[in-house]
């Protein structure tokens, strides 16, 4: 017994190194851990965040490309000169990309594909954080059900001690102080078992977090705020979902970029468009330029162009099923959040009255008028009914969550992914889309994290 009393001694110092203000001092800051300071470390330390920022990086530098594509080149044809031992020009041919269909389509193409990676950024640091914010709720789940199990161990130790004096003196069998014991003993395993699980929870929102190993984490209790579309016709909630849904916006994005290669692919067949000259006697001017083209008609152009059709109905198909994702979300959230309030109402009451049946027993069994077997099972009962309250307000949480990450509403509404206004005055001034096509790669790059991290 004195092992296990130690060994849950160091659980529980363990278990309050991590969450208990008491013990959260040292030469380290400690980290506050609530709604507000997880979403602002996590937006801004993230690696996942970052990692989706390259990509929106890596679109916008393919909209740079494809624009490059569309600017006139010169090509100047060069033959060595015998009789005079230099170089004289042959041929002059200024190339005019930006005449062929095809790559005005292209550059279309990648402009709606860097909106769309734009929004799948967005989306990226929505998912992050109800992710993270239904790990923090458990954790304070967590924490909560370990002290109801630690309260339980400390009952049924004092209902221990009581017992070894009454039977030492032959008032009870020693059983009843074994069987106490035993007790005792299930409830500090089980608030080890939490001690043991909260650490690998804050293992988890560490990583998450990207703190360094010697910050400790001081948490902080909070819930869901509720949304008013609880309250509200299904079919609204349901409208008001797909029509927030950054997803369907991105498929919109999606669809007019395959409809541009499409027709980049349509037009193929204008291959090239110059303006040149050629010298007759081995020296080319830009007198009499001419103008030219080619054109390559083969048998695979419609073939080509049925698949990329095809590949655009593809996408469209997609919205459909994400509007029948949250017609399911939404229907199956709110018949969660409506039986979990009825779950944390009943539990309430009988955690209330629980309680008055377990001291009523335990004083009777003080004066002899009740069984052992009656006190241990009113505290297990006690026990059962506080856990099962913790367990429906998680519950709850975690289904607003879910319920606000697909509305885009409480602290989901306040992460605006790229959003333009960002920039600073002196920034707008020059105007937002000649910004994000900028003159050099390095402004575009300092822009795009203005915009997307505010940084």
């Amino acid at each position: 017994m004195k092992h296990f009393v130690k060994s849950l001694k160091v659980a529980v110092l363990s278990f309050a190194l991590i969450t208990s203000p008491t013990f959260a001092q040292g030469p380290t800051k400690p980290f506050v851990l609530n709604q507000s300071t997880l979403q602002s470390q996590l937006l801004s330390g993230n690696l996942e965040v970052l990692k989706a920022l390259y990509a929106v990086h890596d679109a916008k530098d393919q909209v740079n490309i494809a624009r490059a594509n569309l600017l006139p080149s010169l090509n100047l044809g060069a033959m060595l000169s015998f009789s005079g031992g230099g170089f004289i020009l042959s041929s002059i041919d200024i190339l005019m990309p930006f005449l062929l269909p095809s790559n005005w389509y292209n550059y279309f193409s990648e402009k709606n594909l860097f909106e769309a990676e734009k929004i799948s950024y967005n989306t990226v640091q929505l998912n992050l954080v109800g992710s993270a914010v239904s790990v923090y709720f458990t954790m304070v789940a967590d924490r909560q059900i370990y002290a109801i199990f630690q309260q339980q161990y400390q009952d049924l130790q004092d209902i221990y001690e009581m017992q070894k004096k009454r039977a030492a003196v032959g008032l009870i069998p020693v059983s009843d102080v074994l069987q106490t014991q035993a007790q005792a003993q299930m409830a500090g395993v089980k608030a080890s078992q939490l001690a043991e699980l909260s650490k690998q929870e804050v293992a988890t929102i560490r990583k998450a977090l990207n703190l360094p190993l010697e910050t400790l984490i001081q948490l902080e209790n909070s819930t869901m705020v509720n949304s008013p579309f609880e309250f509200q016709p299904m079919q609204t909630t349901i409208s008001k979902a797909n029509t927030v849904s950054l997803e369907r916006q991105q498929i919109k994005y999606m669809v007019k970029a395959a409809t541009n290669v499409k027709w980049a692919k349509a037009f193929a067949f204008i291959n090239s468009a110059s303006v040149g000259s050629r010298g007759t006697t081995g020296n080319a001017s830009f007198d009499n330029m001419q103008a030219s083209g080619s054109m390559n008609l083969g048998f695979a152009q419609v073939p080509t162009y049925e698949l990329n059709e095809r590949r655009i109905k593809e996408i469209q198909l997609q919205d459909t099923m994400l509007q029948q994702e949250n017609v399911r979300i939404i229907e199956a959230t709110i018949g969660s959040i409506q039986e979990a309030k009825s779950q944390l109402d009943l539990a309430t009451q009988a955690e209330i009255q629980m309680a008055q049946v377990y001291q009523m027993r335990l004083q009777n069994y003080e004066q002899g008028a009740a069984t052992l077997i009656e006190v241990l099972q009113s505290r297990s009962q006690m026990a059962d009914a506080s856990v099962a309250k913790i367990k429906a307000q998680l519950d709850l949480n975690l289904q607003r969550v879910v319920l606000h990450r697909t509305l885009l509403s409480a602290q989901f509404g306040t992460i605006k992914g790229c959003n333009p206004s960002r920039l600073p005055p002196e920034e707008k001034k020059v105007g937002v889309i000649g910004r994000l096509i900028g003159k050099k790669p390095a402004e575009s790059h300092t822009t795009l994290d203005l915009i997307c991290r505010g940084q």
